[in-house]
């Protein structure tokens, strides 16, 4: 049996790749939120 690599799919990929994009973004944003928290410094804290 040859297996034709060109046109390989691999079942759930594509739904695979966008939970992960979701994830990244997810993490970018609260990655974004704590270096927001700490560039003000004390004057959050008020």
């Amino acid at each position: 049996m040859e297996i034709d690599l060109d046109n390989l799919e691999f079942a759930g990929l594509e739904e695979a790749q966008e939970r992960n994009a979701e994830r990244l973004d997810d993490a970018d944003k609260k990655a974004q939120a704590i270096i927001a928290d700490d560039d003000c410094g004390d004057a959050c804290k008020i």
